[in-house]
Formats: structure tokens, sequence, C-alpha cells
């Protein structure tokens, strides 16, 4: 009799068991109090005075949601070295005390303030660690068999599940409705925003045209509403790629890049080109993808931050490119080469008797002998070529397209007549020792760069007995 009581009685709770899990599935709660919803049917489980559910806060655990005897200490903090719960949080393993009067693993302070004398203490894991802990405690000491053990870690096992479903949905229904009140907010803005606000449908017709939109761009709202936003701001030349670019977003799932900024060409009504730094960002609208558009005209920065590279890359005094300015030409010009570019014929001249004008006549001459070179050096050369004045008196011609040392002599020559006429008022003569180098593979750029000046200085050791100009030649001979 008496085991067919025990069965009856196992039965039964295993039924209300999986009448509680049932429950706790469907529950459709706020955290909060789904957590109370499972204290206060664990504690009618077990026949418990007290349950709570506690958190890790650092180095001690917290109740946060409690029942029966315990829902006044919300808010109890006991530390995790110095109690059961904490003992239960280190091991990650059911924890139960039969009485707290003679187990030396309790806090017996806070037991004895809590009236508990017997508890089980289950962990909640996630992700590998111990988040919290589940407790039942009674007033009488040896009140929990191993039938409520089991309960409690079946419940445990059931919470963990339910708190990381309820806290995905309310963390996902959290960031939606801060969504929709970030759009109010932009809307209720957008009209007096600094910037142009420009929105578009998957069609890539505006949607959406602030007061900005119209400062920068000269249309009005109502005159772009619907209408496509390519034939109203894009260039002609661009107006394809917009197009493939909206109908990507129009038909994607997901969209990784939704969100970046760029610098785009675009015209205002009048056909005027500007530049616009443009910030995207994508939006499910009405079950559609919505593209918006923050802008600023950046034209006249645009322009500035040219200038100051061309500062950078110039040479100040005669206007023609500096060494990083030549080095970065040089570069591309080899890669070209590489990849089936045209031959490539290096210059590297040097002003002979430069230091003897500045200590003769002064660096004012000096400075106006230099940019005279400069000038008739340009004159010499076809409009593609690059020229450079590495500094100094030291200048360079990259000459694409010349194959032949011939070809490369023959521009040599020219330089080197240029420069017979005198300095006017000075009556000064320049002359140029140049040296010639054919870019012959697998050379980098400083390398060819290294045979023109070693052809250069050849020329000037030896310029009593030769014109001026020496070339190398892959096996490291000159011709004079």
């Amino acid at each position: 009799m008496v085991a067919a009581a025990q069965r009856i009685e196992h039965l039964d709770r295993l039924e209300r068991i999986i009448e509680t899990q049932s429950l706790l599935v469907q529950a459709d709660l706020a955290l909060n109090p789904f957590m109370q919803l499972v204290i206060d049917k664990l504690r009618e489980l077990t026949q418990a005075h007290g349950a709570s559910v506690d958190f890790v806060d650092g180095e001690h655990t917290v109740v946060r949601r409690a029942s029966g005897a315990m829902a006044g200490h919300l808010g109890l903090r006991i530390a995790i070295d110095a109690s059961l719960s904490g003992l239960c949080v280190r091991t990650g393993a059911v924890q139960r005390c039969a009485d707290s009067e003679a187990d030396e693993r309790v806090d017996r302070a806070t037991c004895r303030l809590l009236g508990v004398r017997s508890m089980i203490f289950a962990p909640l894991r996630r992700a590998n660690a111990t988040v919290g802990v589940l407790k039942v405690f009674s007033h009488e000491p040896q009140a929990f068999d191993d039938g409520d053990v089991q309960m409690l870690q079946l419940m445990a096992s059931a919470i963990v599940a339910a708190l990381a479903k309820k806290a995905a949905l309310d963390a996902r229904n959290e960031a939606e409705a801060r969504l929709r009140t970030s759009e109010e907010r932009m809307r209720a803005l957008l009209e007096h925003a600094h910037d142009a606000v420009i929105s578009i449908d998957e069609r890539g017709c505006v949607s959406q045209w602030n007061r900005a939109a119209e400062r920068l761009f000269g249309w009005s709202p109502i005159e772009t509403i619907g209408q496509p936003v390519a034939d109203l701001i894009v260039p002609p030349a661009m107006r394809d790629e917009i197009g493939r670019v909206v109908a990507r977003y129009a038909s994607s799932e997901r969209l990784e890049d939704a969100q970046q900024r760029v610098t785009l060409q675009a015209i205002d009504r009048s056909g005027r080109e500007l530049s616009v730094e443009v910030s995207l960002t994508a939006t499910r609208v009405a079950g559609r993808w919505e593209l918006t558009a923050f802008g600023h005209d950046v034209s006249e920065r645009r322009q500035f931050e040219a200038r100051l590279r061309s500062m950078a890359l110039s040479d100040g005094l005669t206007g023609l490119a500096n060494r990083r300015g030549f080095m970065e030409a040089l570069e591309k010009a080899v890669s070209r080469h590489a990849r089936g570019g045209a031959p490539l014929a290096l210059l590297f001249l040097d002003l002979d008797g430069f230091k003897q004008i500045n200590d003769c006549h002064g660096h004012h001459v000096g400075d106006l002998a230099l940019q005279t070179f400069a000038r008739r050096l340009e004159s010499c050369v076809r409009k593609g070529d690059t020229i450079a004045r590495l500094g100094g008196d030291e200048f360079t011609v990259l000459a694409e397209g010349i194959a032949t040392l011939d070809q490369a002599r023959a521009i040599a020559a020219k330089i080197i007549a240029a420069m017979e006429p005198p300095l006017e008022l000075h009556k000064l003569r320049l002359r140029a020792s140049i040296g010639i180098s054919l870019y012959k593979p697998p050379a980098d750029a400083s390398q060819f760069l290294r045979e023109a000046d070693h052809a250069m200085y050849h020329a000037k050791h030896n310029h009593d007995e030769v014109d001026g100009v020496s070339a190398f030649l892959t096996d490291s001979q000159f011709l004079d």
C-alpha cells in the first residue's frame, strides 16, 4: 500500500511538473512577471516556504525575484565566497542543505535572519557560465527529498531556456521600440536639419526631401516627390550605376552594408557639379527597403584638399612635381608597364655650375636659374611626360612610350639646345649633365631612378669628352 501511494504521489508530481513546464513555455509575459510565475509555481511544487531567483553581481548573488517567505527580501546581497549559494555558483552544481544549523557551508547568520533550516540551490547556467541560482527554502529541517532535487534541476533547465527566450524577445521588442521612436524623432527634425535629407523607395523615386535638400539642389519638395532621384541630382554618366545600386538594395533580404559614408558627385538644378558627402541608411518601411541619404556639400573642401595635395606633391619654387610627387608617378608608370603598358625612359638632369651661380651672383639669381631651367625643360617634352625637381639642382623627366636609346637621346639633345640662350640680364649660360635609363623589368621604381642617377654622374665626370649625356644599359655599361 505504501509503495502504491508513493507511486501515485510520484506520478502526481510529474504531472504537475509537466503542467508547469507547459505553462512556462506558453507564458507571454515580461521578464520580471515571468520569473515571478516561475518561483511561485516552484514553491507550490516543492511545498517550500519560500523561493527566489538570485543573479550573480560581481562578488555577490542578489535576490531579484522572491516568493513566499522570501518576498520581503528583494535586493538581499549574499557574498559568493561565504555562502552555499556562492558554492553553487562556483561549482555549477546543485547544492542541498538538510539543516542549516548543522551545515558548515551555509551563511548561518543569514539563514537565521530568514528563518531558513533546509534548502536546495540549482545553478542557472548560460554559455558555460553560472549566471544565477534558483532556490527553495523551508523553515523545517529535512524538508526536501531527492524528488524535490530532481524537480528543481528540471525546472532550472526550463527556466534557463525560458529566460533566454524572454530575454531575446524583450531585447528585440526594445530594439524595435527604439527604432520606431528614433524614426519618429528623425522625421520631426528633418525639416530643420542642416544636412540635406533625401529618401528613395525601391524604385529609386523620392519619398522624402527636406528644406536643406531644396537649398542644396534647387528643387522644391513638391517637385521631387515621386520623381526618380537620378534624373534630379545624379550626373548623366553615373545614372546607370545608381540604378543598379538601387535595384540591388530593392531585391536584398538583408543589407550588411546598409550604412556607409561615401563622397559622391552630384548636380544641382542648373547642372552645376557638386561633391556631396553622404551617409546612407537603409530601413524597412511597410515591408520594403527605403534608402535615406544625409548629405552636405563638400565641394570647397575637396578643392581645398586637392590644392593641399598639389602643394604636397609640387616644388614650391619651380611648380614642377617634387620628389614625392615624382616617385608616385614613377611607381604608377612601372606598374602600368608590368601590366603590358608603354616602354619607359628616364632622364636624370643636373644643372652644372649651380653652386657657383649662387656663390657669385646670390641666391635670388640661383632661384631664377632654376626657374628658367624648369620652364625650358617643360618646352622640350611632351604633354604627358612627367617633369620633377627632386631637390637642389637635380631634375628628372619620365617619358612613357620611349623605347629606344636614340629616341631618349633626341629628347636630351633638345634639352641641351634649349639651355643655350644666356640667362637674361645676367648673361649666364645654363648647362646640364643628363643621364638616361631605359626601363627593364623586374627593376622597381627606386632602382630605375638610381640607374638614371648613376648615368648622370657618368656624364658629369666625362663632360669634357662628350656632349653631357650618358645612358645606362642593363649590363651596367654606358654609351656616351
